[in-house]
This record gives structure tokens, C-alpha cells and sequence, in this order.
């Protein structure tokens, strides 16, 4: 497939000819957000574990707010934070800061958030002087019952508060109709992904970001109608070709803006991300919500059975879903990715290393932040890593009977 890069952002990551259309709609999308022709009030939002089901049962526009990488906009963060603190946590208050930040941020009338880590926490906190701020809290032990009952309080108290913004009230069918159609785009997007398991995926890890990216800032009704003609013409795609070296990236937020990983794999090395298990790659698109009965126990229920990040507990249930993707995605090493001070993924890496590295799986583990000093030793890291991939595959195609 032909990779075409993007004029508009020198240095940034080229997609596909397919996936390109989908950019530049993201891109209008973001514009009118920001330009304010209309009088509808603007929520944002930046945990993963947010049901947009709820905005858009209000008619609010809404957007998750991952848009990370700057350094400058890192800098703008600091004057808030301690340095304990991550660089996407930064980025996330210098991006609502009046002098210098990001207009995309500047345009939210409200911002919700859900207690996932302190520093998160802290930054909406901060971020509460610029502008309205609502924090709610997400259970830890995912699968008790009381934690099912105390989430769909806060889901209820999340309904209010949004139909407050919006100043309409909203009911049980206007959010059913929503869970049916978030699933339908999560479904398309999850099928899209299965794409990748092929020997010779027709969509790059580059380009699945995209399409995630896409679901964050596009009405679902929009997005349906782009994931399905695209999977249709993608699916007819032969699979044919050499077989790339297969990579899954697991870890924290890989955030709008942060590609420089994957591109660094796929378009300098030429190996290619087939899984992601990480809340801005295929991580939420896995499960699906109920579309029957009382919709905010669905609610409440999906998002706390979707694959879980580590923040939860327990840890093997972080565990369990990167090793089925690793076998679904046939993958041939895993890249655990965190960024520093992160207190999440800094803290259980070890177990998640451990781990694979018992199933038989190489892991490489690499820690970084948004300055790019740190590109050349990545790269080196990274090429050196994938060498031994290849040679792992060599001897297993010696070892393999003849036919």
C-alpha cells in the first residue's frame, strides 16, 4: 500500500493512501471544535475508561484530550507540577494553559475526568483554575460486585453533571441508542484490527493509530461509515508478500502525537506493530457493551470489563489480554513501552517482563519521554532487538521440516 506523508506535519509519521481521508476529516473536525460556529457547549475528556456514550446522549460535542508530544507544551505543564510528575500528565495541564497552550484544549467549556493516578488526578486539579473540572472515581477491584454498584453511582452522577452542561435533560433510550452505536464503531475498529493477523497485514500499526484517533474525535455515526467500506475493500486485499517482523506495544498511553516509536519500527527498520495493549491502540475496542436492560449497569459493566490497564486490579487480569493478543497477532516480540515517572506502568513493569518472557516471547523494555534526546539510543535499542527477532525466526525456519 502507497504511504504518503502528511505536508502539513514535517517529521510526523506518514500513512496510507486509504487512511488519509480519515485524517483530514479529524482535522475539520478539530477546527470547527475550536472555531465555535455553533452554540453547542464542549466537553473533553482523557481517561479511556469514559463512557462518550453519555456526551453524546447530552448532544454535547466531545473529544478525548491525548494530544501529547511537544516539548513546549510539556514546558508549559512544569510551572504546575513537581518533577515526579509524567510528561503526558504535563502535557495535559500546559495544553489548558491561557498563555501558550493548545487552542483544541482552550475551546472545552468542561473537562471530565476519572482517579486512575495521582498525577492525573493532580492535573485536573490543576486544571480546574482554567477551566470547569469534574473528577469521578474508578474502582480498582474491577471485578467486585460493590465496585460494579459504586461505578454505576458515579455514572449516574457523570449523566447529570453532562446533562447539566448541555442544559437538556437525558433518558434511558437517547443513551441505549448510544451504546448500540458506540459498539458498532468499536466492533468495525476490532475488525479492522483482526486484519493484522494476517501474514502481511493490509493496514500498518501506523495506520490502525489513525483510525483510533479517528474514533476519539468523530461523531460514532460518522465513524461507521468510514470503518465499514474500509474494512470491505481492505479485507479483499491478497495476503501475499514477505512476512514483516511482528511487534506488539504494550505499556502507557501512546498519546496523538507520540508516534515517533512506531514509526521509527515501521517506516526506518521495516519490521511492523501488528497489537497494541495500551488505552490509545486497540485496548479499548475489545469488548463490547450490553444493549439490553438498565443502560448505566451497562455502562458501569463495559467499561469495567474491557482489558484492563495496570492500574487495576488484579494484575493478572492486565496480564491476560496482551497474552492472547501476542498469540491472536502472532506476534515475534513485545516492545514494553512507559513513559518515565509514570506511576502505573513504571511500578508493574517488571511483572509484565517476567511474564512473557516465561511464555517464550522476547521482550524489550524502553523508557522515555517527550524531549527527543532520546532517539538514537531508542533506535539502536530498537534495530538490535528486531536483529535478534530475525535471527530467532532464521533458526526456527532451519529447524522446520522440509515438505
Amino acid at each position: 500500500m502507497l504511504d504518503i506523508a502528511h505536508p502539513d506535519r514535517p517529521g510526523e509519521a506518514s500513512l496510507s493512501a486509504d487512511i488519509l481521508p480519515i485524517r483530514a476529516l479529524i482535522e475539520a473536525e478539530q477546527r470547527d471544535f475550536i472555531d465555535r460556529q455553533d452554540e453547542i457547549k464542549r466537553a473533553g475528556y482523557f481517561c479511556a475508561y469514559t463512557p462518550p456514550e453519555l456526551l453524546n446522549a447530552a448532544g454535547l460535542r466531545h473529544a478525548r484530550l491525548f494530544k501529547a508530544g511537544d516539548a513546549q507544551i510539556v514546558s508549559q505543564g512544569e510551572h504546575y507540577t513537581q518533577s515526579v510528575f509524567c510528561d503526558f500528565s504535563k502535557s495535559c495541564i500546559g495544553a489548558f494553559d491561557r498563555n501558550g497552550g493548545d487552542p483544541f484544549y482552550l475551546a472545552v467549556d468542561k473537562l471530565y475526568n476519572f482517579h486512575t493516578c495521582a498525577s492525573m488526578k493532580r492535573a485536573s486539579e490543576v486544571i480546574e483554575q482554567f477551566v470547569p473540572t469534574t473528577l469521578f472515581n474508578l474502582p480498582r477491584m474491577r471485578n467486585e460486585a460493590a465496585s460494579r454498584r459504586y461505578f454505576r453511582e458515579e455514572i449516574l452522577r457523570f449523566r447529570d453533571d453532562a446533562a447539566a452542561l448541555a442544559g437538556r435533560p437525558i433518558n434511558d433510550d437517547d443513551i441505549h441508542a448510544q451504546i448500540v452505536l458506540f459498539n458498532q464503531a468499536r466492533r468495525l475498529l476490532k475488525k479492522l484490527s483482526e486484519l493484522r493477523q494476517r501474514g502481511n497485514p493490509p493496514l500498518t500499526g501506523l495506520d490502525f493509530l489513525e483510525l483510533v484517533r479517528g474514533y476519539f474525535y468523530l461523531p460514532p455515526e460518522r465513524l461507521i461509515t468510514l470503518y465499514q467500506p474500509l474494512y470491505d475493500r481492505l479485507s479483499r486485499t491478497p495476503d501475499d508478500g514477505a512476512r514483516p517482523v511482528r511487534l506488539m506495544i504494550t505499556g502507557s498511553i501512546m498519546a496523538d502525537g507520540d508516534r515517533r516509536l512506531v514509526s521509527l519500527i515501521e517506516q526506518e527498520i521495516g519490521a511492523r506493530v501488528v497489537a497494541e495493549d495500551h488505552c490509545a491502540g486497540l485496548r479499548p475496542f475489545v469488548h463490547e457493551l450490553s444493549e439490553s436492560g438498565d443502560p448505566f449497569a451497562a455502562l458501569a459493566n463495559g467499561y469495567l470489563d474491557q482489558a484492563p490497564c495496570a492500574r487495576m486490579k488484579p494484575l493478572e487480569d492486565s496480564l491476560s489480554f496482551p497474552t492472547c493478543l501476542a498469540q491472536d497477532y502472532a506476534v515475534d516480540g513485545i516492545l514494553y513501552v512507559y513513559l518515565k515517572f509514570c506511576a502505573c506502568y513504571g511500578i508493574t513493569r517488571q511483572a509484565f517482563v517476567n511474564h512473557f518472557q516465561d511464555q517464550g516471547i522476547p521482550v524489550l523494555e524502553l523508557s522515555s519521554d517527550y524531549s527527543q534526546s532520546d532517539h538514537g539510543q531508542i533506535k539502536t535499542r530498537v534495530e538490535a532487538f528486531i536483529e535478534i527477532l530475525n535471527e530467532r525466526r532464521h533458526d526456527v525456519d532451519l529447524a522446520a521440516p522440509a515438505h
